[in-house]
């Protein structure tokens, strides 16, 4: 089951984005950045989605034909490759949550369990970030999203198949060093909340209202809806800046030296092309004039 879990969610979707089909809208999570003629596209993710995405709008579609590279997040095309974390994604022996969990937080997320119908047995064991993560992508396909529909995972099988080259701008193994790099309260922090989330029913309003704004190209709607549903407690603000800001720059440096006469299209995760401190403005200050496509 493990196993199943770890490609469910990966790369890293955090639940931030998924939802009903695309709709008619007045632009298009895809932004085109030149400079001195070196230009990159730009393409914000759902990492879980719904067999009627597609086909996708056609400005998306002739970016990846013109396209020779495919730059994701992280390469999630051979589950094989995940193996060798599992050790990572567990308590050591003989531990579990029972002692790391106030009662308040134990009445959440045995709630989220029963919702989710995963066994507290199997939970407890789970390294909070890792349950946290598991959670979410149980609750999404439960409302009726699925990896295999994820417009990271579509466009990689396309790439493969059509012989065009594959960049990671990170990796499955870093993205959960990240998670598993953050302090014991920040964990714990971070899977209340989704247990909180999923528990109270509010992770459907939430993801639908993500959504919209994507579909209506808003990133800075879609920003504040991905702020609040991280919370604004200071453990959660410090979760919020190991997922976002330090990998926003690492990224931005690697995709700034993908840039080329003929652009690469960059998939990644919508939420990291919205907001202050996001690729899109770290690609302007370097000088890159960037372009919302519609």
């Amino acid at each position: 089951m493990i196993r199943r879990l770890v490609r469910l969610f990966a790369p890293l979707c955090l639940s931030l984005l998924a939802g009903s089909a695309l709709a008619a809208s007045t632009g298009l999570f895809l932004w085109e950045a030149e400079r001195g003629g070196q230009k990159v596209a730009l393409l914000g993710s759902i990492h879980l989605g719904r067999a009627e995405f597609y086909p996708l709008p056609a400005p998306i579609e002739a970016a990846y034909r013109r396209a020779g590279t495919i730059a994701v997040e992280a390469d999630i095309g051979d589950p094989a490759a995940l193996v060798p974390l599992l050790p990572m994604l567990m308590l050591p022996a003989g531990e579990t949550l029972e002692t790391r969990l106030a009662a308040p937080q134990r009445r959440r997320l045995d709630a989220a369990l029963a919702r989710t119908g995963l066994a507290a047995p199997a939970a407890l064991r789970m390294k909070p970030w890792f349950l946290a993560m598991t959670l979410s992508a149980m609750e999404m396909q439960k409302l009726g999203f699925d990896p295999q529909y994820g417009i990271d995972l579509h466009y990689l099988g396309r790439a493969r198949k059509d012989g065009k080259q594959v960049v990671e701008l990170e990796s499955v193994r870093s993205q959960f060093e990240l998670l598993d790099g953050l302090g014991a309260e920040e964990q714990l922090a971070f899977l209340d909340t989704t247990a909180d989330s999923i528990a109270n029913g509010q992770m459907r309003s939430e993801l639908d209202a993500m959504v919209a704004a994507w579909q209506s190209g808003d990133a800075a709607t879609l920003r504040r809806q991905v702020d609040d549903g991280l919370g604004d407690g200071p453990a959660m603000r410090r979760v919020a800046v190991a997922l976002f800001d330090a990998r926003n720059r690492a990224m931005a440096e690697r995709i700034a030296a993908l840039a080329g006469p003929v652009p690469p299209l960059v998939i990644v995760g919508a939420g990291h092309l919205a907001g202050p401190g996001s690729i899109v403005e770290l690609l302007k200050s370097r000088g890159f004039r960037v372009t919302q496509k519609r």
